[in-house]
Order: C-alpha cells, then sequence, then structure tokens
C-alpha cells in the first residue's frame, strides 16, 4: 500500500514539472504581423503635359512725342497703373494755340478772297455773254476763281494739321495698362526724335508662351485634339499653382530650327497683377475630360533589380509578391499600367515585418479627408 502511495506522488511530481517546462518552452504559435494594407482603386486621372514658360504682355506701347516741345506736365506715378485716354504728358501749348489762330485767321483771309473771286467771275461772264468784256478777260476771272478755291482747300488742311499739332501737346494712354520708368522730366525738350516718353504694359489678361516639342504636336494633331479640350494651369516662381486657368490662343507657324520646338501661346486672366512681363513660370496643359485608371500610393511599390513590385495580401490574409508596370506620379500616388487589378490589397505599411507566403493581420488604409489621392 505505501508502494502505490510513493508511486502515484512521484507521477504527480513528474506531471507537474512537464507542464511547468512545457509553459516555459519557447516556439508556441506566434501572432500574426500586423501590416496597413490599400485596396487598389480606380481614379479619375487627367492628362497632362508640364513645360517652362514665359509670361508676355498682349499689348505693350512705348509712348513717343509727336511734335516738339517742352515738357509742361506728367499726369501719372511711375509705376502706377493708367485708364484709356487718361493724359499721362502735356506739352506746352501757347506755340500751339498761335498757329491754330493763325490758322483760323488765313482760312477767314481765303474764304473772302474766294467770295471776291466768285463775283468778278459772275460780273465778267456776265459781261462777256453781252459781248462787252473780252474773253481772255473771263479766262483770267475763272483761273482767279480756281486759285481761291484751292487757296481755301490749302487754308482748310492748314487749319486741320494746326488743330492735330495742339492736340497732340497731349499724350493720352492708348489703353488701360502700367506704366513704367518715365524717360524724361517735366521742363526737358523732347520731339518726334527723341527717346520713348515711357512705356506702357496691359495688365489684364497676359500670355503666356511657352515651347512644345514636335513630338507633341505631332501625338497631338494624330489624335485629334483641339484647343479646346485642355486647360493651361500655371505654377508661380514661389512654387504656389495660379489660382486662375489659361486657354492656348495660337501657335506659331515656324518651327525653332535649333531647339525643334513650336512656341505655343496662351492667354489667362491677370486680375490679382501676380503676373509681370518676362516673367518666368511652370505651365501645364492639362485635358478637361479625366481617365479612368488604376492608382496605388507610392508607399506601396518597392523596387529592386528587376524592377518596381508591390507585396499584396490575398483573400486568405497570405503575402504575394506581384510585379508591376508604372506610369506617371500623381501627388502621392502612381499610375500602374499593369500588374494589378482593381479591388486587389497592396500592403503600404510593414513590409519590413513580412516575407512572401506568411499570413498577416492587415487593416485598411485610411486617407486623410479631403485629400486628393489621385493628385489632380
Amino acid at each position: 500500500m505505501r508502494t502505490l502511495l510513493r508511486l502515484a506522488a512521484a507521477l504527480l511530481a513528474a506531471s507537474s514539472l512537464s507542464q511547468a517546462a512545457a509553459a516555459q518552452e519557447p516556439g508556441g504559435p506566434q501572432p500574426a504581423p500586423s501590416v496597413i494594407v490599400e485596396t487598389v482603386r480606380q481614379h479619375d486621372v487627367a492628362d497632362q503635359a508640364t513645360f517652362t514658360g514665359r509670361v508676355q504682355a498682349i499689348d505693350k506701347v512705348t509712348l513717343r512725342a509727336r511734335v516738339d516741345g517742352f515738357l509742361a506736365s506728367r499726369g501719372f506715378d511711375e509705376g502706377s497703373e493708367v485708364k484709356r485716354d487718361q493724359v499721362l504728358f502735356t506739352l506746352e501749348r501757347e506755340p500751339y494755340e498761335a498757329a491754330l489762330a493763325q490758322a483760323e485767321a488765313n482760312l477767314e483771309s481765303a474764304r473772302a478772297a474766294l467770295v471776291l473771286a466768285e463775283a468778278t467771275y459772275a460780273r465778267t461772264k456776265e459781261l462777256a455773254d453781252r459781248g462787252t468784256a473780252s474773253l481772255s478777260a473771263l479766262d483770267d476771272a475763272s483761273a482767279k476763281l480756281s486759285q481761291a478755291n484751292a487757296e481755301v482747300r490749302n487754308r482748310e488742311a492748314a487749319l486741320t494739321k494746326a488743330k492735330l499739332d495742339l492736340s497732340y501737346t497731349e499724350i493720352r494712354a492708348p489703353m488701360d495698362g502700367r506704366t513704367g520708368r518715365a524717360t524724361y522730366s517735366v521742363g526737358e525738350y523732347v520731339g518726334p526724335s527723341s527717346n520713348p516718353l515711357v512705356t506702357l504694359v496691359r495688365q489684364d489678361p497676359m500670355y503666356v508662351a511657352f515651347p512644345v516639342p514636335q513630338r507633341v504636336l505631332l501625338t497631338v494633331r494624330r489624335e485629334g485634339l483641339s484647343a479646346d479640350a485642355v486647360v493651361v494651369r500655371l505654377k508661380l516662381p514661389d512654387g504656389s499653382t495660379y489660382e486662375h486657368d489659361g486657354k492656348i490662343k495660337f501657335s506659331e507657324v515656324e518651327s525653332n530650327s535649333g531647339t525643334d520646338t513650336v512656341t505655343v501661346r496662351a492667354e489667362i486672366p491677370n486680375t490679382e497683377r501676380l503676373l509681370i512681363d518676362q516673367q518666368i513660370v511652370g505651365v501645364s496643359v492639362v485635358a478637361k475630360k479625366p481617365e479612368h485608371k488604376l492608382m496605388v500610393s507610392q508607399s506601396a511599390i518597392l523596387l529592386d533589380q528587376q524592377g518596381p513590385y508591390v507585396l499584396l495580401v490575398t483573400p486568405e490574409n497570405k503575402v504575394e509578391i506581384r510585379r508591376i508596370e508604372v506610369g506617371e506620379q500623381r501627388g502621392p500616388r502612381i499610375i500602374v499600367t499593369s500588374g494589378l487589378a482593381e479591388g486587389e490589397r497592396a500592403i503600404v505599411s510593414g513590409h519590413q515585418k513580412v516575407r512572401p507566403g506568411i499570413v498577416v493581420e492587415p487593416s485598411e488604409f485610411q486617407a486623410t479627408p479631403g485629400l486628393d489621392q489621385a493628385g489632380n
């Protein structure tokens, strides 16, 4: 009996030690590594091409004096905007006012001489018809009448020129625009042979000119695309995107032989006056109608010697490697041209914890609200 009790105690002790050892032994089942996945979907992507362009004023005018004289006044501040027909410069008016008065007096004198010539011709003709005046006297009266008419027309032309010269003493803005630096100061003598008085540049709208390679233009023409199918967007020198879109107006008829490009010009609003003549900007020509394309986050794409690939999570939560071909990047996403199907799940975080064939615990990637994932 004692022997049986001792045997039972020994078996119980051995069992307890075995359970303790099993509890301390490593190599039990490990939890599946957690990863973050993103479901591959189609996004609206607008085709676009990027160029470097230069802002150009639609109209730029250099104003000159059309008559000689001393500058009497200046009616603008340098660098300010002016309105059409605003007086920018005034030349001394007195010499031209005197010339106008003289031209008016000369015209009155010529008209008086014409009245006398008409009366003389009428009397001479009446006498000649009666036979009491010679034909030579009638011819002389007719010639003087013609001369009087010509003199009136000559004086009328002189009066018109005097009025024009007087009007030229006021140099007005031919359009709305912004003025540059005035070349001459008040009191200086200027004339038609002088340098331009000031340059006036139209501010709104503006042109943006950019060179387009011939191969791009050939593609556009073969596909039958028109200027109305795209919009032009600008990136300013500080990296910000310009608020207003523009539209293509025309392209040059000749190619640049040095660069094999054709200059295309777009018109764009300049309401806030952020665009300046000769400013360099980034130009994106974007299609109005977007296309549906598969896209995946840039963080999902890995690269080795064979090229780009992604790690997918199958419906059974197993990791699978997939070779892909990629296109353009749009914001945080990249277009996938082949290798993936819509609805598949790609790992975007946790790559270092997994390898093909193992089971993982996936959680769906949550995009930031309001973020345009396609980068359009």
